[in-house]
């Protein structure tokens, strides 16, 4: 009986000790893939389930190895006292392995989660890379665009013939550019650091309370004309358009004004206007003039023969002849201001004509009292080519006024110079100046400010048409109280021979 048992036992003893060799190997493999790579679940699961497997065979072996030797050695009685144990922790050991399965099958579902997410991770991680190379690169873009839109801006602005202005909220400039310090004569600096309000450069505060509650009340203004003052105290018209800019989120409120100098413009304007009224009253004027200058003479013809044969008469017949020439006189002018009359043009020398006129009226009894200094141009040719008698007329019927302007006591300053190829003649006195409502209506005829029967109103007039034909202009710079300029420009002509430029130069100095 114990010789046929002998092959069982060897088989379990054998076996028991074969399936903890092949445990602990499975141990070591599992240990050592494990060591291979951490983050693996199923090389952790691998060293658990093993570890469980060796503490089953280990305790299913020796239990076995235990109960074969008590029953040989005749201790059967204590193997039944201790089987319990042993199962037991058999058992146990294999409730460890289900354990660990159903906690790896748990944990199996939770890494694969995290395989998901960290693969998702990753791919976001790649997508932000190329995003953030992606962004890196329209960062540049549009940083090279937004500087070429501001160097624009600031290309334009720099450069644009109009004055713009950029005020705080209360009006204080805090930007303008060149046209803008040309155009109101201050300084930058004074008007930035200062800093300025933009009401300073108004002429009068009712205009501006005026564009201020325009742009209270509206928030803009388009195309409003007023005027401003400059440093010097000349003043210039101007166009001004504006509105409110609340900028971004939480910046300041700020005002943006664009700036036209009309000046210019309105100038042209009223000489257009002028030039539509000369040319409708010479119409009229000729007409007058032509249809009452022959019963004119015919009126002096019969006065001057009665005074012939009845001289008892005399004086009655004297107040007639004066009366009828003063008429005459007026139809002269008038017929001068038609531009009726034939005109000869030749090479005239602006010099000699205004010495002429001065040495007739230095010994004309109005202007013994009178002071005019001469102050003429003589480094260049001032020839024109025009009609001497009507330039002689011009400067004439300008002297008398400037005469009249100071009461026939003061100084009157005559002055010649070059501009490119333009003569400019000068005439200022020190009266009492032209008010600014009359200083557009003075061209006008048979407008003036002398009292009855001391002028026609077509002194200035005659001139100026005179002047427009000869392709000049004039201009009158004035102010009640202070001195009146008048500035005749007119084209000049340029000597065909160079030495009648030096001759013409010796015989000035040789005048002067």
């Amino acid at each position: 009986m114990i010789t046929s048992f002998i092959p069982i036992l060897a088989v379990d003893v054998i076996g028991s000790v074969s399936m903890v060799v092949i445990a602990l190997l499975s141990l070591y493999k599992a240990k050592i893939l494990r060591e291979t790579d951490h983050d693996n679940a199923v090389f952790l699961y691998l060293l658990w389930i093993t570890t469980g497997f060796t503490i089953f065979s280990v305790s299913r072996s020796f239990g076995h190895i235990l109960k074969q030797f008590l029953i040989l050695t005749g201790n059967a009685g204590t193997w039944h006292a201790i089987s319990p144990y042993s199962g037991s922790v058999n058992t146990t050991s294999f409730m460890l392995v289900g354990l660990i399965t159903l906690f790896f099958n748990q944990n199996w579902f939770i890494n694969e989660r995290i395989l998901f997410g960290r693969k998702k991770l990753e791919n976001t991680h790649v997508k932000l890379i190329n995003l953030n190379q992606t962004l890196e690169q329209q960062v540049v873009e549009r940083t090279e665009r937004l500087t070429s839109s501001e160097h624009k801006c600031r290309r334009i602005f720099e450069q644009s013939l109009d004055t713009i202005m950029t005020t705080d909220s209360n009006f204080n400039i805090k930007e303008i550019n060149p046209a803008g310090v040309e155009m109101t004569g201050y300084a930058k600096d004074a008007m930035i650091v200062g800093p300025m309000r933009f009401n300073n450069f108004f002429l009068l505060d009712s205009e501006w309370e005026r564009i201020k509650h325009l742009i209270e009340s509206n928030e803009y203004i388009l195309n409003e004309e007023t005027e401003f003052l400059r440093p010097d105290k000349s003043t210039i018209l101007v166009l001004i358009t504006g509105g409110v800019d609340y900028g971004a989120f939480g910046c300041e409120k700020t005002h943006h004004f664009i700036i036209k100098n009309i000046n210019d413009r309105r100038q042209l304007e009223q000489q257009i206007i002028q030039a539509d009224k000369l040319a409708a009253l010479g119409e009229l004027s000729a007409g007058v003039a032509h249809g009452i200058n022959n019963p004119l003479g015919i009126i002096l013809g019969y006065t001057q023969l009665v005074l012939k044969e009845e001289p008892q008469h005399k004086d009655d017949l004297k107040i007639i002849e004066k009366h009828v020439k003063n008429c005459q006189t007026v139809v002269s002018d008038l017929l001068a201001f038609s531009r009726k009359g034939s005109i000869k043009k030749a090479n005239v020398d602006i010099n000699m004509v205004i010495k002429d006129v001065v040495g007739f009226l230095s010994n004309h009894s109005n202007f013994r009292n009178v002071k005019i200094h001469l102050d003429l141009c003589t480094g260049s040719y001032l020839n024109i080519m025009g009609n001497e008698q009507e330039m002689g007329q011009v400067i004439m019927n300008m002297l008398i006024n400037a005469g009249h302007a100071i009461d026939g006591k003061g100084n009157i300053n005559i002055s010649t110079s070059t501009e490119k190829e333009l003569i400019l003649i000068t005439i200022e006195d020190d009266g009492k100046g032209i008010e600014k409502r009359d200083l557009a209506k003075i061209f006008d005829p048979f407008f003036t400010t002398k009292p009855v029967g001391q002028g026609t109103g077509l002194g200035l007039s005659v001139g100026y048409g005179i002047v427009r034909r000869h392709g000049g202009d004039i201009v009158v710079k004035s102010q009640p109280g202070k001195a009146t300029i008048f500035i005749i420009t007119l084209p000049m002509v340029l000597p065909e021979n160079p030495l009648d430029s030096k001759k013409q130069r010796e015989t000035d100095n040789n005048a002067v």
